[in-house]
């Protein structure tokens, strides 16, 4: 008997039920969400589709530089700035022949403009600053045949007084590759503008500020329908200089005409009260970007406009340095300050007679110093040795850069051993060398900025500080907000006070009755030291003065030194005297008023197109 099974229908659970609804109603949501979009939102959509979001940044304005009473030294004013893609000039170099007919500037200079940014292709690059409101207008009305052409309104560094200041200021303009480069190194952003030279490049990280952004919305034509949001740029810091501007402005015409340079320090701080060197520069010819042919023609002008002299032109010091060479005796214990030399009018070393300035019989420090007499201070280092003469001059900060904050400062040279046999050919040092090496001749080389510290060091009892010329950083936000610069000591001199005081009354003689007498300011008793170098046959010796004033209690040191001008005591002293009878008793009637109505229009300026407290870039009129 066989059994017959039918098959039942299985029930459905809910679980399983779960799947599918959720697949329907998904679906159905998707269903709903298109009709909607498509539908309802149509238009609004269609508009959307043919825009998108576009980031432009925004260059910060640099910091603003003051001097130490307020004065503007370097400036921020908003200007018109035509820029160029520089891969569109390239396939297409027409542009650029009519842009420069629309600026009316040579093709040429816009050109070589471009060439130097040529690195970045596709950035939009400065090829011409200040544009009149016309010529920028004439650009963009003919965009459609001048493609990768912009005209930008940007804040821009000017520079009230543009030739004093060109060697401590430096200049600005577009970044290269090594600037590029060196800010990443430091961790730092590039901005669209760099310092190239000066305190604009040793102090980049203070003044770049931060830099803005704009988001507009642009249609599909890259015209901006609306702005979607901004960042303000936030402006760089501002410095206070030690400088006074008026005092810097009468130092550089104490030079006017010559070859040389002039520094002033404050031997308590190692501020720089007054740094110049001449002839100078107009740092104006940078503004726009100078053509190779200017610059190539600042660099090859035989005068050296372009050379900072004061920290970059090496000289034999000549007699001041016998200032190290009475230190070198002391630190040999063979300072004897009574002893007395006999100076028949030279000094014999050897089969060689090094000559004296006079016949001065019978001197010991004060008169050998007060008339420079040679003889006694080559037999003063041939008893302390050469090694004792290196060692002060190290001491003394001479050999190796003070650290100044400015880009391109020299150590000179002190004729180390090891000097000697790289720069010799037979590697030797002889009595002969150690003779010119006491009396600032031969080998030995130095700045002026490095005498200027050694006459500080001897105002002050041997404190070698760090040159710089930032007084304060102040906030550009907040001005309350104001950071001091604490100087920096870099050493101090070994020596006793015994040799301080000495010098320093030696000093005080030189200009009273020595070979500095043309230095004197009647009212004001001050001390210094004069010194000739020999160059070439053919020519003046080089003029050296230092000194530091008052006596008593030194508030200033001076370093002058004019190429090819004579005796110390008939050129340098002079334009030296002037430079501390200006610091201690007041500025000639044409330097000494105070902020002129130019000066007033400038701060003004500054101060219209400095950013408000937002922090938001300044705005063109």
């Amino acid at each position: 008997m066989s059994v017959i099974h039918t098959h039942r229908r299985p029930e459905l659970g809910v679980r399983q039920l779960v799947l599918p609804a959720a697949l329907l109603l998904g679906i159905g949501l998707i269903l709903v969400r298109l009709w909607y979009l498509q539908v309802v939102l149509s238009d609004d959509l269609v508009a959307r589709a043919s825009t998108f979001q576009l980031k432009v940044m925004r260059p910060a304005p640099r910091g603003l530089i003051y001097d130490r009473n307020g004065s503007l030294v370097a400036g921020v004013r908003s200007e018109l700035v035509v820029m160029v893609q520089p891969n569109e000039a390239r396939k297409r170099p027409e542009i650029l022949e009519e842009l420069a007919q629309i600026l009316a500037v040579p093709a040429e200079v816009l050109r070589d403009r471009l060439k130097k940014e040529a690195w970045r292709p596709y950035v939009p690059a400065p090829v011409f600053r200040g544009a009149t409101v016309e010529a920028a207008s004439r650009i963009v009305e003919s965009s459609s045949s001048l493609p990768g052409v912009f005209v930008e309104t940007t804040p821009m560094r000017y520079y009230p007084d543009s030739v004093n200041f060109s060697h401590v200021l430096g200049y600005v303009w577009s970044a290269n590759e090594s600037d590029v480069a060196r800010l990443k190194g430091k961790g730092l952003k590039p901005p669209q503008y760099v310092g190239k030279l000066g305190l604009e490049y040793t102090h980049e990280a203070q003044l770049m500020g931060t830099m803005g952004a704009e988001r507009m919305e642009v249609d599909a034509l890259s015209r901006p329908i609306r702005l979607a949001g901004r960042d303000g740029a936030i402006p760089g810091s501002q410095l206070i200089l030690s400088l006074d501007k008026r005092y810097q402005k009468y130092v550089a015409s104490l030079l006017e005409g010559r070859k040389g340079a002039a520094v002033a320090l404050d031997p308590n701080t190692g501020e720089v009260l007054a740094l110049t060197s001449a002839p100078s520069y107009n740092a104006a010819l940078f503004e726009g970007g100078i053509s190779s042919a200017d610059y190539n023609a600042l660099v090859e002008d035989p005068a050296k406009p372009f050379v900072n002299r004061a920290i970059r032109e090496r000289y034999s010091p000549g007699s001041t340095f016998k200032i190290v060479t009475t230190l070198a005796a002391t630190l040999a214990g063979k300072m004897d300050y009574d002893r007395t030399n006999y100076c028949p009018g030279y000094y014999q070393v050897g089969n060689r007679r090094v000559k004296c300035l006079g016949q001065h019989g019978a001197v010991s420090f004060a008169r050998a110093f007060e008339k420079s007499c040679n003889t006694y201070f080559i037999d003063l280092a041939m008893r302390a040795g050469v090694d004792k003469l290196r060692e002060a001059a190290f001491a003394l900060g001479l050999g190796e850069p003070s650290g100044i904050d400015l880009v391109g400062e020299v150590g000179g040279i002190v004729p180390t051993d090891d000097w000697v046999r790289r720069w010799r050919s037979d590697g030797k040092w002889y009595p002969g060398d150690t003779a010119n090496f006491a009396i600032g001749q031969g080998e030995i080389n130095v700045t002026p900025l490095q005498m200027a510290r050694v006459a500080a060091a001897i105002a002050n009892g041997g404190t070698m500080y760090v040159p710089h010329f930032v007084k304060a950083i102040r906030d550009p936000l907040v001005r309350e907000r104001v950071t001091p610069i604490v100087p920096e000591i870099a050493g101090q001199v070994d020596a006793p006070s015994s040799y301080f005081e000495r010098v320093r009354a030696a000093m005080v003689t030189v200009i009273e009755s020595g070979t500095a007498r043309s230095a004197q300011i009647a009212g004001v008793r001050w001390g210094g030291k004069t010194g000739s170098t020999e160059t070439r046959r053919d020519r003046k010796t080089h003029s050296w003065f230092v000194g530091f004033a008052p006596a008593d209690r030194p508030t200033i040191a001076v370093a002058v030194l004019v190429e090819d001008a004579g005796h110390g005591g008939e050129v340098a002293a002079p334009i030296a005297r002037d430079m501390v009878r200006a610091y201690l008793l007041g500025l000639p009637a044409e330097f000494a008023a105070p902020a002129s109505a130019a000066n007033a229009s400038a701060n003004a300026a500054a101060s219209r197109s400095a950013p408000s407290a937002s922090g938001t870039e300044p705005e063109a009129r």
